[in-house]
């Protein structure tokens, strides 16, 4: 290149070339007349393809990719420019427009939306190069966006089908507006979780009188500190004002206040960003047992109450006192002798109505009725007696006299006490056993046994049950179960304060059988009216300490009762819901009871694994997320969902209890 010339004199000022707008580093040349006549056609030739297009795709956010060999069907790989990408974050609903084949689809994005360099390979050398010398170099290459979505079927005359295609390459994808998504997840009715993540303001709801929805039962499953609490706190303020009698076996006491606002400084924050307010529930009972406290003790509303050993199925006492083989076998001669002095002595049954009431009895779901446990202990007692040294030493004559003054049937209790001998000695009795030792005996002889330390054993469990002090207390009434069953009334029954697992099983296994049994007669009733029932939730935490897979083995009666009220209680409104923070103590026979669920963070691979194999239709991409999923955010899937999705769970209203 030659001398740079001087800069051109003109009168007092010096005249300098325009400096050119361009990098030193970089050579620019003037394009020739002939490639810029070109490059004038080709624009006049875009233009004019473009006013054929359809303007419609002006509105397109994406374009679907050509498939490869990894592809996986139902899965679709959307390209987007990079001023798009924002637009299509997790979770959001787009159409697909098939144009080739003028087909129609609905998806979902369940994976990205990931970042890729235009013209270059991501992991090519030039691309990772630009990358790592960010600090130097302030070029970077221009790039598009890539995502892949999940379709959910094909529309067909207003109706989603099974897809029998898959889009075209190059097919236009489209976002749905709010109000279409709402309707295509299944967003309908007044009972609010959270917000569905993904939306700004969609709200993930369910219908609460949709009977294919909370009936179908509920698992509420998360490590601790996930939020599970708070999400039983938000369903049982939701619950309460929509009307549903919700019952709460609260084991820790955390929902004795829920009757009062929170007054928690990060949950006021967070209803403030919600633009929602602190609020206590309108109608709270609490209930709590016999010589139990509770720990909302100034509750004007607090009911206690005691258990009637008469409700409870033998089959279940056994499996919840883990009686031995022979001490159940024992336990059930006892009960069997039992049965029969309350007949004998016309305790019951009294009248022909209650005779049939003997005949159709199922003791595989309840107790003989008018059966204390003092009569069982009795008749446990004599058992030990007769077993016993001072009972061998009476004579066999004796007690085959005793024997034949038991009662004929239609014989009055008086006209044996006359023909009995004086009493002997014999065992100590305390119910109305007492009075008709010659029959406990007479009984006792007729049904013989052996081995007195088994008997002993019996009356060690049994005596445990005494010592509680809960059942057929004559001061205390029984469960109020038309009081839990009153629609829109919230009933804690508070269990903080008992210090056994068995003594919990009991409550729960017994107040679940009273409450089903009621809630059947109540929608009979509402059947002969021709009216709906009223609906019910019930609400178990710490389930895995209830049925456990370990207690279902040695409990079957148990579980049985709880799935014959969990399938009963599907067309009758009675609705379970199962919280657990230990979900692989939980048998494969009790998820199988759940439709729906609210699934927060769990972080042992193990357990997650085993979850996706007993709860179907939740995506990998779901499952994936589960492990880093922050506190208060669920996987929620809901039979009226049309698919599982990711919500940030509300802030709870109501004050709730911290535990330890």
């Amino acid at each position: 290149m030659g001398a740079r010339q001087a800069p051109r004199q003109t009168g007092a000022r010096t005249w300098q070339p325009p400096e050119p707008d361009i990098s030193p580093n970089e050579v620019h040349r003037k394009l020739p007349d002939t490639e810029s006549a070109r490059f004038a056609e080709l624009e006049v030739q875009a233009d004019a393809a473009a006013a054929e297009l359809d303007p419609e795709l002006e509105n397109a956010v994406g374009f679907t990719h050509f498939d490869s060999a990894s592809s996986q069907d139902n899965l679709i790989t959307v390209l987007m420019t990079r001023d798009d990408l924002h637009k299509l974050p997790s979770q959001t609903l787009v159409r697909v427009k098939s144009q080739e084949d003028n087909r129609s689809y609905l998806g979902v994005v369940v994976r990205g939306p990931f970042s890729e360099p235009d013209a270059v390979a991501a992991n090519s050398n030039i691309a990772v190069g630009v990358v790592v010398q960010g600090k130097k170099l302030s070029y970077t290459f221009d790039y598009h966006g890539r995502v892949e979505i999940e379709i959910l079927g094909e529309e067909s005359d207003g109706k989603l089908i099974p897809p029998g295609h898959r889009p075209r390459p190059k097919s236009p994808v489209f976002l749905l507006d709010d109000e279409e998504s709402e309707h295509v997840l299944g967003m309908t009715g007044e009972l609010c979780f959270g917000l569905v993540v993904g939306y700004k303001e969609m709200e993930a709801r369910i219908d609460a009188l949709d009977k294919s929805v909370l009936p179908r039962h509920t698992g509420i499953i998360g490590t601790t500190g996930a939020g599970k609490s708070t999400t039983v706190a938000t369903l049982i303020h939701r619950a309460q004002a929509s009307g549903i009698a919700t019952i709460v076996f609260d084991v820790e006491g955390e929902y004795t206040h829920v009757d009062q606002a929170t007054d928690e400084p990060t949950m006021l924050a967070a209803l403030a960003r919600r633009r929602q307010q602190p609020e206590g529930v309108k109608d709270l009972h609490i209930h709590h047992l016999t010589g139990r406290d509770t720990r909302n003790r100034r509750h004007k509303h607090r009911q206690r109450f005691a258990l009637s050993f008469s409700s409870l199925s033998p089959y279940a006492i056994a499996e919840i006192l883990g009686m031995t083989d022979a001490q159940q076998e024992r336990f059930h001669k006892a009960y069997e002798v039992t049965k029969l002095l309350l007949e004998d002595l016309k305790i019951f049954p009294k009248t022909p109505e209650e005779q049939q009431q003997a005949l159709e009895l199922d003791e595989l779901s309840t107790g003989y009725p008018r059966m204390t446990l003092q009569h069982l202990l009795d008749v446990v007692s004599t058992y030990i007696y007769v077993l016993g040294s001072e009972g061998r030493s009476e004579s066999k004559a004796k007690a085959k006299g005793s024997s034949r003054q038991a009662p004929l049937s239609g014989e009055s209790t008086e006209e044996v006490a006359a023909e009995a001998a004086p009493p002997p000695r014999g065992p100590q009795l305390y119910s109305e056993f007492k009075d008709h030792v010659h029959r406990v005996l007479g009984r006792v002889y007729e049904q013989s046994s052996r081995n007195e330390v088994s008997w002993k054993a019996l009356n060690g469990r049994l005596m445990s049950l005494r010592r509680l002090k809960i059942f057929d207390v004559g001061t205390a009434p029984g469960v109020d179960y038309d009081s839990m069953l009153t629609p829109g009334r919230v009933s804690v029954i508070d269990l903080s304060d008992t210090d056994s697992p068995q003594l919990n099983n009991l409550v729960i296994a017994d107040i679940l059988r009273g409450l089903q049994e009621r809630q059947e007669e109540r929608y009979q009733r509402a059947q002969e009216q021709n009216r709906p029932v009223d609906p019910v939730l019930i609400i178990i935490e710490e389930a895995h300490e209830f049925l456990s897979a370990s207690r279902i083995s040695q409990m079957p009666v148990l579980f049985e009762q709880v799935a014959r009220i969990a399938k009963r209680g599907r067309k009758r409104w009675l609705g379970l819901v199962f919280v657990t923070q230990l979900p692989q103590h939980l048998p494969n026979e009790v998820l199988g009871l759940l439709n729906n669920f609210i699934i927060h963070k769990m972080t042992d691979s193990t357990v997650i694994s085993r979850m996706q194999k007993s709860v179907g239709g939740i995506d990998e991409s779901l499952w994936n997320r589960v492990p880093r999923l922050a506190p208060g955010q669920a996987i929620a899937s809901f039979s009226s969902f049309k698919r599982p999705l990711m919500i940030t769970v509300d802030p709870a209203p109501v004050k709730r209890l911290l535990v330890d």
